[in-house]
């Protein structure tokens, strides 16, 4: 559960990119921690939903690669804090900017045999929320800035 700090008053439309952003997240976290127990089909189909089109292709991408290498991450992140700026445009197009710390808690890469490969660090993560014709979608993803970070 996400307890975004400091701004407990989101806006609907900001607690809509939120809930995308929370969403995205945790899809991810489920894929990557064993790609070994879905299909790309399911892992297209699981992420669709919260993400738009480079978005998705750039995580399939990614838990192919994973899954054909035989490597997952083990451990469980979580978001340690949420911000939402403000509302840029309106309807189709709307976008909102979600930036979250994004705490490893130890998270690790490992190969198939577990062996560690490398220690996620922590991350301040910014995304891009636009809303399409029907709903927010995670349209963008990079590092982003602010306060520290576990």
């Amino acid at each position: 559960v996400v307890t975004p700090s400091s701004t407990p008053a989101w806006n609907q439309t900001q607690a809509a990119a939120i809930e995308v952003v929370v969403n995205y997240f945790t899809t991810g976290e489920r894929l990557f921690a064993d790609p070994s127990r879905y299909t790309e089909k399911e892992a297209r189909a699981a992420m669709e939903p919260f993400t738009g089109k480079d978005m998705l292709d750039g995580n399939v991408a990614l838990f192919r690669q994973l899954k054909s290498d035989g490597k997952r991450y083990e451990g469980a992140a979580r978001l340690a804090w949420t911000r939402a700026s403000g509302i840029f445009g309106s309807g189709v197009g709307e976008t909102v900017n979600v930036t979250v710390c994004r705490d490893p808690q130890g998270q690790t890469l490992v190969d198939s045999d577990g062996k560690v490969l490398s220690k996620v660090p922590a991350a301040i993560r910014e995304f891009d929320v636009r809303r399409d014709s029907s709903t927010f979608r995670v349209v963008g993803e990079r590092e982003g800035l602010g306060e520290t970070c576990p």
